[in-house]
């Protein structure tokens, strides 16, 4: 049976409760009936108990409405976080490409294709300041009407103003693209390419939204990605202009006419270039090799190691033999290369061949000894053989007059006297028939001129 169905006898034990009648139990006091003039007031109050409710209900209608509003505006705050994390995820992921790209040509493709996911315009190009500052040198192909634009806000000082800005700008293209109204108006989003303190030029976008369509963070990232793209430009030309620089001194260093070498602290030869080939050896058989291979002299080893050891810069001649090779005459110098730390030295020495010059200024010396040499054989003869002519006449003449006498011993000293006076003639004949000075020894460490046989007179 129902709770409905139930008589009110049905459960005799049941008590009243404080709340029935005014929170009295019935058996304190006997029913009263309500008094009709209670009734309009309960009903007043009831009616504003009521509508103190529905507008509680607005109220809390209206705050859940404000609630799913908000959650909705989180949401698609945390969807455009998301969306913005994840573009500046890829921004980063290709500025890692660019930033490690030599090419730049590459560059301006990696950059093309990065920009185009988050920006709309037409045309890109990147143009970089000339060395006389007066043209842009685009980098790669160009869209011809995008550089003939560029050069014009160049010659018209606007691409200074934007350097000078260091940020993106937004400038309408005033050329005429066509009859329509979306064809004739165009914008040129100018970047200044910025590397440290030095500008080194520019990347232009063509667009056909207008400036209130980009929004600041838009143009951040335009920056950010330009930025990375002017860095990859910059080290790009760095890098070859260091890979040129060094195969010009490759070059140079390899075909130089002198023997240039390297020694580490170590002294092992790190760099030998292949004129030492002149001595007979082979430079790929030295390379790692200690220098004690090549230099034997105990007094070079010792400047060597001076050099290595306190950075003394050495400047001596040296002289090279090996085996069926002649004697060869070098200049050596050797430069301290101080280590990272300053506290090791390897050297640098150059090796000039002087063979020749000694041997011109050998001969040199030979041509002036000779030249001093004939003009006192010339002060011999005039100095001497006049006298001696003299000398010999009067011998002469003392024979013609001692003729009738018998003097032995006389004629003797006479016959003597001509014979030194000879000799003496002979020896200056001798000596202005010399056309290369010999020496022998004569008393220890002297020396004196060759003469030959003075008896033979060829």
């Amino acid at each position: 049976m129902s709770k409905s169905e139930r008589s009110p006898d049905s459960n005799p034990k049941r008590t009243s409760s404080p709340s029935d009648s005014g929170g009295e139990r019935r058996n304190d006091r006997p029913h009263r009936p309500i008094s009709p003039d209670v009734e309009p007031v309960f009903d007043d109050k009831l009616a504003a108990l009521v509508a103190s409710f529905e507008e509680r209900i607005a109220k809390f209608k209206a705050q859940v409405v404000s609630l799913e509003n908000r959650i909705t505006e989180l949401q698609s705050a945390k969807d455009r976080a998301k969306s913005a994390f994840d573009e500046f995820l890829n921004v980063q992921e290709l500025s890692d490409m660019i930033r490690h790209t030599h090419n730049p040509p590459k560059v301006v493709k990696i950059l093309t294709d990065l920009l185009s996911k988050f920006i709309d315009y037409e045309n890109l190009g990147v143009y970089l300041f000339s060395d006389t500052k007066n043209n842009l040198d685009p980098i790669g192909s160009q869209y011809a009407r995008l550089q003939q634009a560029a050069q014009s806000q160049y010659d018209e000082g606007i691409i200074d103003w934007v350097i000078s800005e260091r940020r993106p700008v937004i400038v309408p293209w005033t050329e005429s693209f066509g009859t329509t109204t979306k064809e004739k108006t165009k914008n040129l989003i100018v970047i200044p390419m910025i590397v440290g303190e030095d500008a080194i030029g520019v990347t232009i976008m063509s667009t056909t939204r207008s400036a209130d369509h980009f929004s600041g963070q838009d143009l951040k990232m335009v920056y950010f990605a330009v930025s990375q793209a002017a860095v990859s430009v910059q080290n790009a030309r760095g890098t070859n202009e260091i890979r040129t620089t060094k195969e010009f001194l490759s070059d140079l260093l390899e075909n130089a006419g002198d023997i240039i070498f390297s020694i580490d602290p170590n002294g092992i030869f790190s760099f030998i270039n292949p004129r030492v080939e002149e001595l007979g050896f082979n430079k790929d058989d030295l390379l790692n090799q200690h220098f004690r291979l090549f230099f034997k002299d105990q007094e070079t080893i010792r400047r060597i190691n001076s050099t290595l050891s306190h950075g003394s810069k050495q400047i001596f001649d040296y002289e090279f033999s090996r085996g069926a090779y002649r004697t060869q005459a070098y200049t050596v110098n050797l430069v301290p290369l101080r280590g990272e730390r300053g506290r090791h030295f390897s050297a640098l020495g150059i090796m000039r061949n002087v063979t020749e010059i000694y041997n011109l200024q050998k001969k040199l010396l030979e041509s002036e000894r000779l030249a001093a040499y004939t003009q006192t054989v010339i002060t011999l003869n005039h100095e001497i053989n006049n006298p001696l002519t003299t000398v010999m006449g009067n011998v002469y003449l003392l024979e013609k007059d001692t003729e009738g006498i018998k003097d032995d011993k006389l004629k003797q000293r006479l016959s003597v006297i001509q014979e030194n006076c000879q000799r003496i003639q002979q020896v200056i004949k001798k000596l202005e028939r010399i056309n290369e000075l010999k020496t022998v020894s004569y008393l220890g460490s002297t020396k004196m001129v060759d003469l030959g046989d003075l008896d033979d007179d060829s």
